[in-house]
């Protein structure tokens, strides 16, 4: 695991991780998530995710987070990405109500601004 790795791994310990039937439960049951999905190899998630804590400390949110590393290999992962159209990563998607959620729709460069806006 490289530096870059490391620091992704450490910065979403800050996060409740979740797996894919917890994300789909959660999404039955409408339970108001933040969910994060990335992954720790990939670079763009690697400098987003610093931003999205800062947000989460500076608003006291709670943001979940989905590892999306095994999508090819787990048909749960695949699955979900497909429903919730997270093509690529990093994404964030916020469980509104019973089977309703919103893709947020951003990219890497994402601002904390933005990310506040969208969040807070």
């Amino acid at each position: 695991m490289n530096e870059n790795q490391k620091a992704y791994e450490q910065t979403v310990n800050n996060f409740v991780e979740l797996n894919a039937q917890q994300v789909e439960e959660r999404l039955a049951n409408g339970e108001k998530t933040i969910l994060y999905i990335g992954k720790p190899v990939c670079p763009y998630c690697q400098r987003f995710v610093p931003k999205l804590d800062n947000v989460r400390e500076q608003n006291d949110l709670t943001i979940h987070y989905l590892n999306s590393l095994n999508t090819q290999t787990d048909p749960e992962i695949k699955a979900l990405r497909d429903k919730m159209e997270v093509p690529l990563v990093p994404q964030v998607v916020t469980i509104d109500g019973p089977d309703a959620f919103t893709n947020l729709n951003i990219d890497s460069g994402a601002s904390e601004e933005k990310l506040t806006e969208l969040l807070a």
